[in-house]
């Protein structure tokens, strides 16, 4: 027993004297923060955050250097464990503002409701300084993320804020936001937000959060100051204050609303505002929207001519199908043709069989002819989805390709086509046999092994509205593909399939996740400075990139290595979503592909709240691998969820021009002059 005690005790003493020796002397107060990569104890703390070692991160919540305090505080919000509450509570009350500000941001990464009295408690409730301002700022927006649905109802209510208190505003709209992200909105929220997004007195950057709520919450009535807000449309010199208005405006239904918008959309300069006009005039009556539809089908911007056509998709008319077909006869650009030729087989009766058999054979000509482009070639495919009856000729034309774009975009024509409404009016009674041959063709992609249509079709087969568990007998396909797969590369096909097992046996789903498999590269990352810039050349032109190595290095590092080692010459930009982003760094080509490692998501206080942000794409949290994007807009609903690494400093003109298909050449990492 004595000798377990002196073991015991040695490793206590060996402990403290690894710890102590970081420690400056007693007497020696340090405020200043100095985060460098090349600090040891920095890069100590990190790869604890990315091994996820909570126990060895606290260690450092009382050192005295409030930097290394800060990046302990930092990664807390990274991993997100419960863990850690208590000590975060505990940090609230540091010295030092921009930690303090780091432990309420981690505990409202948390979402805890368990925090909310802490936070409140933590509250400079007074005319204070910009500095708590800071603080107090990133309080309101942890309770948005953490609080109950009456707690909202008072945070809105608080009227008080001058419109100089630009950090406590900011706080509020973000708290109302936050809370409309899980779902949760009142009036009171509501009306506040039309407030700070309608009332040009108030700061920018309070008015684009406040009118991205009123464009993205779920189930709010804005009718009452629906000419309010249209006001705004007309008068905000910010566009991207615009852009949200516009979405917001979709919300509503009056006539009057309807010609602001489309006398707005006649004057707008930006693409942006215009495609999101666009997406608004959903809402309202076919009849008084189709003339400027169709007259922007060939519009000069390409992404405002895809919105045209997307209107057709979603909002044509069965009487209407023969004046689109005269359309995708013009000279238009394919991703347009494409979509107006789906408009026609979405709205043409079911029982118009010959002539969707005619539209089917044009598209299969055109697939044909371009297989050369599969980029373009795909938007055919995607159109077939659009009828259910091209299920049967899916296979041969796309999913048996040897191309990977046109395989995967085979799967996904066969996934809309399964899932749709249409498919059971169009087979009636013949529904189960014709999901059993669709069956057939999944269970042959999983067969062969492709990552890509194997997510697909287990997608397909978890969709409890398709209703395939009473259809599978044998389940052993999908245990055997699952077994096949490497991870963590091919995590997201993994965990689609563990969802389709767990659907079909009628058992609770439960993801899984990466373990720590490669270590952030300091090597590399000494060669960082906050002057090091990524120059992306691409075949529309270049666009430059401020890498934010001493922010989230370990991303960082991963993209300098990736473009070091060439990785990203002529990969193509294989997702381009208008208004929204830009996507490519995949090795397939479709978004399925990775290579045979991932890397942590690095989330502390960053936003997506202009263009141009650079972050790591991901199949859920700690998957992030080789995929990036680039933000047309800001996207504040992926504020805390996707790794910012980066943001474009020259060129966003380039990454407007972008589209599916586009090549990187190369990516040029150098220090700026």
């Amino acid at each position: 027993m004595n000798r377990y005690i002196h073991i015991i005790s040695w490793l206590v003493m060996a402990l403290m004297i690894t710890i102590n020796s970081c420690v400056p002397p007693s007497n020696e107060i340090i405020t200043d923060i100095n985060n460098a990569n090349s600090d040891l104890v920095y890069q100590r703390i990190y790869n604890h955050q990315d091994k996820q070692n909570i126990d060895s991160v606290l260690l450092y919540f009382n050192h005295s250097n409030p930097g290394y305090r800060l990046a302990a505080v930092n990664a807390m919000a990274s991993i997100q464990s419960e863990l850690s509450i208590d000590s975060l509570v505990e940090i609230l009350g540091d010295p030092i503002i921009e930690v303090r500000s780091a432990a309420a941001y981690a505990l409202g990464q948390i979402g805890n409701l368990e925090t909310v009295d802490p936070l409140m408690n933590a509250f400079v409730n007074k005319d204070t300084s910009d500095v708590d301002n800071v603080f107090n700022s990133t309080i309101l927006e942890a309770i948005g993320k953490t609080g109950n649905k009456s707690l909202l109802d008072a945070l809105a209510s608080v009227e008080s804020y001058r419109i100089t208190d630009t950090l406590l505003l900011i706080g509020q709209s973000r708290a109302i936001y936050r809370y409309a992200n899980r779902g949760i909105n009142t009036q009171k929220g509501t009306n506040r937000m039309v407030e700070l997004a309608s009332n040009q007195a108030y700061p920018n950057e309070v008015r684009v959060i406040a009118a991205n709520y009123l464009a993205r919450a779920k189930d709010i009535d804005i009718s009452k100051s629906q000419f309010r807000i249209a006001e705004a449309l007309i008068g905000a010199s910010d566009p991207n204050v615009r852009m949200a208005i516009a979405l917001a405006l979709r919300k509503v239904t009056e006539p009057d609303i309807l010609k602001i918008l489309q006398s707005q959309f006649i004057v707008e300069k930006d693409y942006r505002v215009k495609v999101n006009i666009l997406k608004a005039l959903g809402s309202y009556k076919y009849i008084d929207n189709i003339d400027l539809i169709l007259d922007h089908l060939d519009d000069e911007n390409i992404h405002v001519a895809n919105a045209a056509a997307q209107y057709l998709v979603d909002h044509g008319k069965r009487d209407d199908v023969e004046i689109y077909k005269t359309f995708a006869k013009k000279n238009l650009d394919h991703t347009v043709r494409a979509k107006i030729y789906a408009s026609v087989l979405k709205h043409l009766p079911s029982y118009y069989l010959e002539s969707r058999a005619l539209i089917r054979t044009s598209l299969l000509r055109y697939l044909k002819e371009l297989k050369g482009t599969p980029y373009v070639a795909k938007h055919y495919v995607a159109a077939l989805g659009q009828d259910p009856y091209s299920y049967a000729y899916l296979k041969e034309a796309a999913i048996d390709s040897g191309v990977v774009t046109i395989r995967t975009a085979g799967m996904e024509a066969l996934s809309k086509i399964v899932s749709g409404k249409s498919f059971v009016n169009t087979f009636r009674f013949r529904s189960n046999r014709v999901k059993i041959e669709i069956l057939d063709i999944i269970k042959e992609q999983f067969a062969k092994g492709d990552v890509g249509t194997m997510a697909i079709g287990a997608g397909i087969l978890s969709n409890e509205k398709i209703g395939y568990r009473n259809l599978i007998q044998n389940d052993s396909f999908l245990i055997a593909a699952a077994a096949k797969l490497s991870l963590p590369r091919e995590i997201e096909t993994y965990n689609e399939i563990k969802k389709a097992l767990a659907y079909i046996n009628n058992v609770k789903y439960k993801a899984e996740k990466n373990s720590y498999n490669h270590p952030i590269n300091w090597k590399t990352l000494a060669t960082v400075s906050d002057s090091t810039i990524a120059v992306v050349r691409t075949n529309k032109g270049n666009f430059t990139i401020k890498l934010f190595g001493n922010t989230t290095p370990g991303s960082v590092a991963n993209f300098i290595d990736l473009a070091n080692d060439d990785f990203f010459d002529n990969k193509v930009y294989h997702r381009v979503v208008s208004n929204f982003v830009i996507q490519g760094g995949c090795p397939r080509g479709d978004g399925y592909g990775s290579l045979d490692y991932s890397i942590r998501s690095e989330l502390p206080q960053l936003y997506y709240d202009d263009e141009g942000y650079v972050g790591m794409a991901s199949a859920g949290l700690h998957t992030e691998g080789t995929q990036w994007f680039v933000t047309h807009s800001p996207t504040p609903h992926l504020d805390g969820k996707y790794s910012i690494f980066g943001k474009v400093t020259e060129g966003m003109d380039v990454v407007h021009q972008i589209v599916e298909g586009d090549k990187i050449i190369d990516v040029i990492i150098s220090i700026q002059r």
